[in-house]
C-alpha cells in the first residue's frame, strides 16, 4: 500500500491533498451536525442530567430567549447540515475526477512505456498478457487506489467521532477502541489471502484473455476440424475457474460482514448497559453517544474491507510496476531530419543473437544493398530472414559488427534519423476496421485526397478501389475481411508509398497470396519510383522474380549473393533449384 501511495503523491500530491482536506472538512462538518444534538435534546428537557453537556455548547447563548435559542440551534444545525452536503458532493466529484485520472495516468504511462520499448522486450511476453495490463490491471490497481482514498475518508470520519465520544465519555470510548482492536486483529489473516487472491485473478485473467485470443484467431480451423465443443469445453473450464475464484472472494467478504452485524449488535447493548448503569450518564448524552457508535462501529469492518481491496489490487500494481520498470526504451524522436542515403546499405559481420538464447541467428553476415535496388533475401524457415529485417528497420541491435548507411555506422543516437522515410509491409499488416481512407489517413493525418488516390494507383491498388460502392469510404471489416490478401497487401503498400520511402522491407509480405494477386504486388513494385530500395524477403520463386539481386541465407550465413540472373542459371543452387521444382 505505501508503494501505491507514493506512486499516487508522485503523480498528483495536490489533488490527494485536497481530497484528503475535504474528507477532514465533510467529517468535521458532520461531527459537530452530531455534537448539535446534544443541546437540542436538552432543550427539549429529554433529561436533566444532561447540564454538563449543556453548559459548553449553551454558553453563548445563555442571553437569548428560550425561543431565540432553539431557533439558533435549529438554524445553525440545518446550516452545517446543508455546508456538509455541499462538501460531500465537492468531495465526490473530486474524488472521482481524481480516480478517473490516475487511472488515465497509468493507462497512458503504460502506452507510452511499451510503444518506446525495445522490440525484444516486447516479444518476450504474451500479446494478451500485455492487453491484459491496459484492461484488468489498470482497473484493479484504480479500484485499490479508490480503497485507499476511501480508507482515508473512513480513518478522517473515525478520528472526529472517536474525538466526539471521548468528550462524551472517555471510558465508554475505550472500551469500543478495544473491541474495534480485537475485531481487526481477529481477521488479519484475511488480508494474506485477499493478496493471494489477487495474484490468482492475475493468473486466470491471462489464461482466459490467450485462450479467447486463440480462438477467436482460428475459428475457421476450429470449424473446419470440428472441435468446436472440445474448446468451447477449454474455455469454459477456465470461465469456471475464474467464477469460482470470484465466488470465493465474495464468502471471504461476506464473513466479516455478518460478524459486524452481530458483534454491533453486542456493542451497542454492551455500550447502552455500561453508560447507564455504570456511569449513570444522562438520556442526551446517552442518546447521542449510542448514535456516534452505531455509526462509528461500521467504519471498524469497513476498514476491514478497505484492506482487503487494497491487498487484492497489490498484485496488479506489482505487475504494473514491473512492466512500467522493467520495459528498456529505445530512442524516440520523431522530429529529426532523415539520415542521409546516398549510396548503399552495408552489413558488415553482422552477428546476433536473442536473448535467453546460446546460439547464434546470425554469424558473421556481410551483404549489400544499393540504393535504388531490388534485392530478394531468401532462405529455408529459421534461416535469419526476418532478423535481418529486424535489424535494418532498427528494431534489433546487433551483438557484433555493423550495419552502415553511406559508411556510417547505425546506432542508438542515429536511429531516429534513420527510421524517416521507411516502410515495411509484414505478412499479415494492420488493416483497420474502418474505411480505406482511415487505413491510410490513420498513418499520414495530413495526406489530402489527392495524395491518397495516386498512392493507390502507384500500388495498383486503385483499379479495384474505384470500384467499390463507396470508394474510399468503403468499410473493410475487422482485419480487411472484405478484400482478398493481394488487395489487402496493395492498400498497405500504398500507406507506405504515402510517406515517401527511400527503403522499403516487404517481409513475406506475398506468401498468402493467390498467383493473380502476387502478379500485381510484383508489377507495383517493378513500377516503383527510382531511388527507392527495396528489400523483399521471401521464399517463392514468382515473388523473388520482381527483384535484380538476390542474397540466400542459410543457417544464419550467407551461402550465395550476386545478380538474380545468374544464381537462376546455377543448378546446383538454392534459387536454382527453385526454378527446377517449379
Amino acid at each position: 500500500m505505501r508503494r501505491m501511495l507514493g506512486d499516487v503523491w508522485r503523480w498528483n500530491r495536490r489533488g490527494f491533498l485536497r481530497i484528503l482536506a475535504l474528507n477532514i472538512a465533510v467529517s468535521l462538518t458532520g461531527g459537530v451536525s452530531i455534537v448539535m444534538l446534544v443541546p437540542m435534546l436538552g432543550l427539549l428537557d429529554v433529561s436533566d442530567g444532561a447540564a454538563s453537556a449543556l453548559d459548553t455548547l449553551l454558553a453563548p447563548l445563555r442571553r437569548l430567549p428560550y425561543g431565540g435559542q432553539v431557533g439558533a440551534l435549529v438554524g445553525a444545525y440545518f446550516v452545517l447540515i446543508a455546508l456538509r452536503a455541499l462538501l460531500a458532493r465537492t468531495l465526490s466529484l473530486a474524488e472521482s475526477g481524481f480516480l478517473e485520472g490516475y487511472s488515465f495516468a497509468l493507462r497512458d504511462r503504460l502506452y507510452r512505456k511499451v510503444a518506446a520499448a525495445r522490440w525484444e522486450c516486447l516479444t518476450a511476453s504474451r500479446q494478451t498478457d500485455t492487453i491484459d495490463l491496459f484492461t484488468m490491471q489498470c482497473g484493479q490497481v484504480s479500484n485499490g487506489m479508490a480503497q485507499i482514498v476511501h480508507l482515508i475518508t473512513s480513518l478522517a470520519s473515525a478520528a472526529v467521532q472517536l474525538g466526539i465520544a471521548l468528550w462524551l465519555s472517555a471510558p465508554v470510548t475505550a472500551f469500543v477502541i478495544a473491541c474495534g482492536g480485537a475485531y481487526a486483529a481477529l481477521f488479519r489473516g484475511l488480508l494474506k489471502r485477499s493478496k493471494a487472491y489477487g495474484e490468482e485473478m492475475i493468473a486466470l485473467n491471462r489464461a482466459m484473455y490467450s485462450e479467447l485470443f486463440s480462438q477467436l484467431r482460428g475459428i475457421k480451423e476450429v470449424r473446419t476440424y470440428g472441435v468446436r465443443r472440445e474448446h468451447a469445453a477449454l474455455f469454459a473450464e477456465i470461465s469456471e475457474s475464474l467464477r469460482a475464484a470470484r465466488l470465493k472472494y465474495v464468502r471471504m467478504q461476506s464473513f466479516p460482514a455478518l460478524l459486524h452485524s452481530v458483534g454491533a449488535a453486542g456493542v451497542i447493548a454492551v455500550i447502552f448497559l455500561v453508560s447507564v448503569l455504570g456511569f449513570h450518564m444522562d438520556t442526551a448524552r446517552l442518546m447521542v453517544l449510542v448514535y456516534v457508535f452505531t455509526r462509528l462501529w461500521p467504519v471498524f469492518s469497513g476498514l476491514m474491507g478497505r484492506l482487503q481491496g487494497i491487498q487484492t489490487a497489490i498484485p496488479a500494481f506489482d505487475k504494473l510496476d514491473a512492466a512500467l520498470n522493467g520495459l528498456e526504451e529505445e530512442p524516440v524522436r520523431e522530429d529529426v531530419a532523415p539520415m542521409a542515403f546516398e549510396r548503399e546499405i552495408a552489413f558488415c559481420g553482422v552477428r546476433f543473437a536473442y536473448r535467453d538464447s546460446a546460439e547464434e541467428t546470425l554469424r558473421g553476415v556481410d551483404f549489400v544493398l544499393p540504393k535504388g535496388s531490388v534485392t530478394a533475401l531468401v532462405g529455408r524457415s529459421g534461416a535469419g530472414k526476418t532478423t535481418i529485417a529486424d535489424l535494418l528497420l532498427g528494431f534489433l541491435r546487433p551483438t557484433g559488427g555493423e550495419i552502415r548507411i553511406d559508411g556510417v555506422a547505425l546506432s542508438e543516437e542515429n536511429l531516429p534519423a534513420w527510421r524517416q522515410g521507411m516502410g515495411y509491409i509484414p505478412q499479415s499488416p494492420l488493416i483497420l476496421n474502418a474505411s480505406v481512407r482511415e487505413n491510410l489517413k490513420r498513418f499520414h493525418p495530413d495526406a489530402t485526397e489527392e495524395e491518397m488516390v495516386a498512392a493507390l494507383k502507384k500500388a495498383q491498388a486503385w483499379s479495384f478501389i474505384s470500384d467499390l460502392r463507396d470508394g474510399l469510404d468503403t468499410m473493410l471489416g475487422d482485419e480487411g475481411v472484405r478484400l482478398s490478401g493481394g488487395e489487402r497487401q496493395r492498400i498497405v503498400l500504398a500507406r507506405v508509398l504515402m510517406g515517401h520511402p527511400r527503403l522499403i522491407v516487404m517481409d513475406e509480405a506475398t506468401s498468402a497470396m493467390d498467383y493473380e494477386s502476387e502478379s500485381a504486388a510484383r508489377d507495383a513494385v517493378l513500377s516503383l519510383e527510382d531511388g527507392i530500395t527495396v528489400l523483399i524477403i521471401a521464399h517463392r520463386l514468382a515473388t523473388v522474380r520482381a527483384a535484380q539481386r538476390a542474397i540466400v541465407l542459410e543457417d544464419g550465413v550467407i551461402n550465395e549473393s550476386g545478380a538474380l540472373a545468374d544464381l537462376l542459371a546455377r543448378p546446383d543452387g538454392y534459387l536454382g533449384k527453385l526454378l527446377y521444382m517449379e
